[in-house]
């Protein structure tokens, strides 16, 4: 039993990225976190297993990148190196057929980049403009997000296994905190 999300992936990937991160910073789970007097490094991994717990409860609806691409998905699968987003899109005659993409999410100079390097979309590839609209405005979204954190969240680390998410995450506070 998966998730039905309407054409919204890349808001279920930032909402799962965003609730792990508050999770962690305020509760101890797999993984560790490391204090220092104005940062908190995050080390946290997530097992398929708790990626598909989450994602049962999760209920995001909205617009972003990728709204065009799936109109269900079904299932959201951790591979070497990608995300699978698997669902179904609608076609002219009203019948549904199967289909996926995958993502790429990496860390780089501190900040998360996530790319579709795969499409198994009828009538796309990673060339059509609905691909290559969603890569640039997911990269524009991220760069925005970046020059308007002031860097209090920094990507470190971001590796998709079979099966697993790990990620490193480094929080920076406004404020000197004073350990014991």
């Amino acid at each position: 039993m998966y998730p039905q999300f309407r054409k919204t992936p890349v808001l279920f990937v930032a909402a799962l990225l965003a609730v792990v991160v508050l999770t962690l910073t305020a509760c101890s789970m797999s993984g560790g976190v490391k204090l220092s007097s104005n940062s908190a490094l995050v080390d946290m991994t997530i097992r398929q297993d708790e990626f598909d717990q989450f994602s049962l409860n999760a209920g995001t609806h909205g617009s972003g990148p990728y709204d065009n691409l799936l109109d269900r998905v079904t299932s959201v699968e951790l591979h070497d190196g990608f995300i699978r987003f698997v669902g179904t899109v609608g076609q002219p005659d009203w019948s549904e057929v199967d289909a996926s993409f995958d993502l790429s999410l990496a860390a780089e100079n501190n900040a998360l980049k996530a790319s579709i390097i795969a499409v198994n979309i009828p009538g796309m590839d990673l060339n059509s403009h609905r691909i290559v609209d969603a890569n640039h405005d997911l990269e524009e979204d991220f760069t925005h997000v970046v020059n308007h954190s002031h860097n209090d969240v920094m990507f470190k680390e971001v590796v998709v296994e079979e099966g697993v998410l790990r990620l490193k995450v480094q929080v920076i506070f406004d404020y000197d905190l004073e350990l014991q």
